[in-house]
């Protein structure tokens, strides 16, 4: 989703999300940091096709 949207579309998905909508009040700098330097990805076994597993960047 384009960033640009992202006030329509949270208001679009709260009230489908109910109780489970989630609000984080982290300012986005340090969530970007976060993000960056903690990043996490999935990749594929090669041996075993279909099995993905959790993988830190480092």
């Amino acid at each position: 989703m384009p960033h640009y949207h992202a006030v329509e579309a949270t208001k679009a998905f709260k009230p489908v999300l109910g109780e489970y909508y989630q609000y984080d009040y982290t300012p986005f700098y340090k969530a970007l940091w976060s993000t960056v330097s903690d990043c996490v990805y999935v990749e594929e076994d090669e041996q075993n096709k279909g099995i993905y597993w959790y993988n830190s960047k480092f």
